[in-house]
């Protein structure tokens, strides 16, 4: 469901200070540095970061066919993801694959490699989340997977 666009902000939530320290915004980005870096402490041992599997899962489920897809998908410049993919061909689990129609596009495939490594890292991504939401009951990670969709929702572009 888009919003509107006579939704109204809510006072209280829009209107707290940046630098409070339990504004809503540095909340959501304290928990996102807690996560990744959690994740990449998880990773260590596989020889990955937290954003190297992002790539990995993204190639893996077809949610990114190429670099530009994946700059759109994870927000990343050019340069960075291009330095990314060269650190995962020479870990051997992506490769580059160049379009047989169209040489100016060139394809991401995981390797065999990084195929049989997915399941360990998802369970290893899968820990990490266990970690951060533990002591939460089933229906309050419901809330906080609703109250963030409605968030990623409501900063969509509105729908003239």
């Amino acid at each position: 469901m888009r919003r509107s666009a006579a939704m109204k902000p809510v006072h209280g939530a829009a209107t707290q200070a940046p630098d409070d320290e339990m504004s809503v915004g540095l909340l959501i980005g304290r928990a996102r540095t807690a996560l990744l870096t959690s994740l990449d402490l998880e990773l260590e041992p596989f020889g990955l970061t937290g954003a190297q599997f992002s790539v990995l899962k993204n190639v893996a489920e077809g949610t990114a066919e190429t670099a530009a897809d994946l700059c759109r998908t994870m927000h990343y410049d050019t340069g960075s993801m291009t330095r990314m993919l060269d650190r995962l061909e020479e870990k051997a689990v992506l490769r580059r694959e160049r379009c047989t129609e169209d040489r100016r596009v060139v394809f991401l495939r995981v390797t065999v490699t990084g195929s049989a490594l997915l399941p360990r890292l998802r369970a290893a991504a899968a820990r990490v989340l266990s970690r951060h939401l533990a002591g939460f009951s089933a229906g309050e990670v419901d809330n906080l997977k609703h109250y963030l969709g409605r968030m990623i929702e409501n900063g969509l572009p509105v729908n003239p």
